[in-house]
């Protein structure tokens, strides 16, 4: 049985090794904060959404993109019902901690394997059960493909005819009347060949038993005492019996890596459900978003916010609305503490949550697939570091250079501040300028000005310049719009903010 709740072709790797520029992105855009909410404090959904987020780092597949949102819209319409199987699923992999099978205690003894895996075997079929009766409760009312090939295998695979003759033959594997075994002779007239029969039939009545003269066959009994010949004995019928053991223990882990491959593909979607309560609580909406192929130069977003700043200052922060369709380079510049981080932060998330097939913590949102996701911000000087600052941006940006593909994303935070201003601004000019070349968007945040000038001037139908702008509501807080580059240096810009401009 498939779960298929995640991929609609094949299943859920957990040992997927993710993008190589993960770590350094996930960094940058602070998912730790987003996949804790997701997780609750459970180190196995944690792990779930952490490679699911990472492979959508990666290549973006519309196919998979498509399957998951509409598997989870049905989850967002039925979370109660999602939990519920989940919590199930949970239940019945925990269930063999109760048999001593399930802990590997008697690995070495066949007749203690075979009985553990009965009885193990025997609970899982009890959930099973349980977990077909929800399935039939819940097939009318999901409309997802994902969760209808899930209901439909299990009513397909785990009819009423297989519990019935999983049934019988568990309940041939307890051997209530005796093991019935044949063997040849070998050499030294060793036994060889051991053959386990299931038609050891049912036990004759007392009164056959009484009436009957001879046994039917050759018979012999130990006595109480000889230890040696039980030992002897046991030794036969685990010979006998180990072949079928070792297909029950099979068999047993076959089912529980169903279960297995199940919490994980429903922990997704638990998991999404739990970000979504967290952030609903903070009146931060969410949306299922559109999206185009690569290449379509795509992005509108209406009241779009970054949820790790939400979740972090436990309210909803400002959110953004742009029209950027047709454009392949967004630009933005603007007073310090101003929104413009946490605006490039919020693009970079909304980018990975649709390429995992998430909402996006926005009221509209429709943008375009990417090869990739790369980023490279500023960093705070340490001392593990080999060279200056700027030496580390180089090499860091020699890294992503071999990396990035045509159709990538590459998100930028102040790079190349760490030299002087025409330094930076002519490397930051000449790195734009090669990515966008290879058909890579750019969304940068800079200080250096003149280089958003040039950039402004060289580009103007392919791009979006954003400023941020402080709110006319009487708060302290600030807005991107769309505007000229700043025609000042930053200290003047910010006088004119908060002072009105310079008379003399």
């Amino acid at each position: 049985m498939k779960a298929h709740l995640l991929f609609p072709d094949r299943d859920f790797d957990p040992k997927a090794d993710p993008p190589p520029q993960w770590p350094e992105l996930a960094q940058d855009l602070e998912v730790d904060t987003l996949l804790g909410a997701m997780a609750e404090g459970d180190a196995f959904l944690l792990d779930v959404v952490a490679r699911t987020l990472m492979a959508a780092s990666g290549a973006g597949d519309a196919r998979v993109i498509a399957y998951r949102q509409a598997a989870l819209q049905d989850a967002l319409d039925h979370p109660e019902q999602v939990r519920a199987l989940y919590a199930l699923v949970v239940e019945a992999i925990d269930s063999r901690k109760k048999h001593l099978f399930g802990l590997g205690l008697f690995g070495r003894y066949p007749s203690f394997n075979l009985r553990g895996a009965v009885e193990l075997l025997q609970t899982f079929v009890q959930y099973l059960r349980r977990l077909r009766q929800q399935a039939d409760a819940l097939s009318g009312s999901f409309r997802s493909e994902a969760f209808g090939t899930l209901f439909e295998s299990l009513k397909r695979d785990i009819s009423d005819d297989y519990f019935d003759t999983v049934q019988e033959h568990l309940e041939t594997l307890r051997f209530r009347h005796g093991v019935l075994l044949s063997s040849g002779l070998g050499p030294g007239n060793a036994g060889s060949g051991y053959v386990l029969h299931a038609g050891n039939g049912s036990r004759a009545g007392w009164l056959a038993r009484l009436l009957h003269q001879a046994p039917p066959q050759y018979t012999f009994r130990l006595a109480e005492r000889d230890e040696a010949g039980a030992q002897a004995l046991s030794e036969l019928v685990d010979r006998g019996i180990n072949d079928v053991a070792n297909a029950m223990a099979q068999a047993t882990d076959h089912v529980l890596s169903f279960f297995e491959l199940l919490r994980a593909e429903l922990g997704f979607y638990v998991a999404c459900l739990n970000l979504q309560q967290r952030l609903a609580a903070l009146d931060v909406p969410v949306c299922i978003p559109t999206f185009k192929a690569i290449g379509a130069l795509q992005l509108r977003t209406q009241t779009l916010r970054d949820p790790t700043l939400a979740l972090t200052l436990q309210r909803a922060p400002v959110g953004n609305t742009l029209d950027a369709n047709g454009k392949n380079l967004i630009a933005v510049t603007g007073a310090n503490q101003g929104g413009k981080s946490t605006f490039l932060r919020s693009v970079g998330l909304a980018q990975i949550m649709l390429q995992a097939g998430l909402f996006v913590a926005a009221e509209s949102y429709g943008g375009e697939l990417a090869s990739g996701l790369f980023s490279h911000y500023k960093r705070e000087e340490d001392a593990a570091m080999q060279g200056g600052k700027l030496d580390e941006e180089l090499d860091r940006m020699s890294v992503m250079a071999d990396q990035i593909r045509p159709g990538a994303l590459w998100l930028s935070n102040e790079s190349f501040a760490s030299t002087n201003e025409r330094e930076g601004s002519e490397l930051l000019l000449q790195a734009v300028d090669a990515l966008r070349q290879r058909g890579i968007k750019v969304t940068l945040v800079t200080h250096l000005f003149d280089a958003a000038r040039r950039l402004q001037g060289q580009n103007a139908d392919q791009m979006l310049m954003l400023r941020a702008q402080r709110r006319d509501d009487g708060s302290r807080s600030f807005r991107l719009e769309a505007g000229e580059a700043l025609q000042t240096s930053f200290g003047a810009d910010l006088y004119a903010e908060v002072f009105g401009p310079d008379e003399s």
